[in-house]
């Protein structure tokens, strides 16, 4: 009996214990599901040498302000954390702790993927987190520059290549400018609607990066269709560099250092000669690639990688002409763009009448590169299978070792220059001669030829072995954060 006894009162302690368990267990539920915090983020406190997990339940987040539309003025309160391009008004954030009513702004909070992290250091922190519509620099740059609409035709001066005054307006500083059109606008490339800086403007002005402990200047080209940031190199320095002098450029160069072959108007180029494929083979560096490289290891861009596009890329257009210019063979790969076959490009037909006259009426440039797969230089992180363009994926080549390139002829167009044409009044123009990528002709001199900006403004095309500035161009990622309004006392500045 007294056996039995025993182990009916063993029975009882452990219904007992099971009891009390489930007890514990039902209070914690219940706990979890009423005392939770609206928004469901688990913190972190230093104690010591460890950490001590906890629901910001403890640490009531008291409100959640979300704009209400971009630009506006005035939040609205939430209950949930919204998803979509948001970021966290770091001015108008701010918590206290416990009975204390001082604002403090150094707590840092991220608004992430639909979450909102806050660094919490102690008990009783109260949050008051306000959310804004993230400001991309598109939006940013065409809120301080609207466009002035599609670009349309261009076309050319009223008269063709003097400087005499009848012809040109002047501006203030005394710059000739032959721009009926100055501001903002806008046409397709690739990825859509990019908008294109041209004429005589003055508030395209970026500050990014540092080469020996001076910031790196330089000017917008273009919002390119994507999103992403076009930018040229202006100089260094703690204030912007004068843009009619040589500091505007990061040394001078030849584009290669032979010119006795179609193969050398390349960024890259092939290693055989007998076909117009094996010719523009992406295989052995150009000089001007290599003094790039060169210049991207003395400057701090390395660091800020994460900030820098690699996918959209910089365009060596090698196609040929669609029609022939007197001697220049362009419609035919088996004709034309190989050996010493007297050649003209792309970029020589846009510039061009069907001779081998500058056309000054309309010249004809082109922001789509015809032949991505080849020509279209990307960094070696490009996305697999391309990015998404308007009618189809764009694939880059993903030959760069460094995402930084030059500017291309047609861009140059788009800003103001002109083929044929001498031009001071506009932004591009530095004094200096300058290259851009862009191919032009292999000629009956036998050399090859790619464009660059005359020191008069005017676009021009030169042997390649010709020394003149280098001027790097890199892409910003579109989503990356902006201040500023652009000019050159308030720059715009990358976050």
């Amino acid at each position: 009996m007294k056996f039995e006894k025993l182990n009916k009162s063993k029975d009882g302690k452990i219904i007992f214990i099971a009891g009390f368990i489930m007890a514990i267990i039902l209070i914690i539920i219940i706990n979890f599901f009423f005392t939770k915090a609206k928004y469901q983020v688990t913190s972190n406190i230093q104690i010591v040498k460890g950490k001590v997990s906890y629901n910001l339940a403890d640490l009531n987040v008291l409100a959640l302000q979300v704009q209400e539309s971009e630009n506006s003025e005035t939040y609205k309160s939430t209950d949930e954390v919204p998803s979509g391009d948001y970021e966290v008004n770091k001015d108008k954030s701010y918590c206290t702790i416990g009975s204390n009513t001082n604002q403090l702004k150094d707590i840092p909070m991220e608004y992430k993927a639909g979450k909102v992290s806050i660094s919490i250091t102690k008990k009783g922190t109260k949050c008051y987190v306000f959310l804004d519509f993230k400001k991309t620099p598109s939006k940013v740059i065409l809120a301080n520059s609207p466009t002035q609409g599609d670009i349309g035709d261009i076309t050319g001066p009223s008269c063709s290549g003097s400087l005499n005054s009848t012809c040109y307006s002047v501006s203030d500083d005394g710059k000739r400018n032959n721009m009926a059109q100055n501001g903002v606008f806008d046409t397709i490339d690739d990825y859509g609607k990019t908008y294109v800086f041209r004429g005589f403007v003055q508030n395209n002005w970026v500050k990014f990066g540092k080469k020996d402990s001076d910031d790196i200047w330089w000017r917008i080209i273009r919002v390119n269709g994507n999103g992403t940031l076009r930018l040229i190199y202006a100089g260094t320095g703690t204030t912007a560099p004068a843009t009619d002098t040589s500091v505007t450029q990061t040394t001078t160069k030849a584009f290669n250092n032979d010119y006795q072959d179609n193969r050398y108007v390349g960024f890259m180029y092939g290693n055989s000669n007998n076909t117009y494929e094996s010719t523009h083979k992406n295989e052995t560096k150009s000089t001007i690639m290599g003094e790039l490289e060169s210049w991207w290891d003395l400057t701090t861009l390395g660091t800020l990688i994460s900030k820098i596009d690699v996918d959209t890329g910089f365009c060596n257009d090698r196609s040929l002409s669609p029609v022939d210019h007197d001697t220049f063979k362009g419609v035919s790969g088996e004709e034309a763009g190989y050996n010493k076959k007297q050649t003209a490009y792309a970029g020589f037909h846009i510039t061009h009448n069907n001779g081998t006259s500058w056309d000054t009426t309309e010249q004809e440039p082109t922001l789509k590169c015809a032949n991505s797969t080849r020509d279209l230089f990307t960094g070696p992180r490009a996305t697999p299978g391309g990015i998404q363009g308007t009618n189809k994926k764009i694939e880059g080549n993903g030959k760069l070792t460094y995402p930084v390139g030059l500017i291309t002829a047609d861009e140059v167009i788009y800003a103001g220059g002109f083929a044929g044409q001498n031009n001071d009044g506009y932004w591009l123009y530095t004094n200096q001669d300058y290259w851009t990528m862009s191919p032009s002709c292999f000629d009956n001199y036998n050399s090859a030829n790619v464009f660059f900006v005359k020191n008069n403004g005017f676009l021009h095309y030169s042997n390649v072995v010709g020394t003149y500035g280098v001027r790097p161009v890199i892409n910003l990622k579109a989503n990356v954060s902006i201040t500023g309004s652009g000019t050159t006392s308030d720059p715009y500045i990358v976050q």
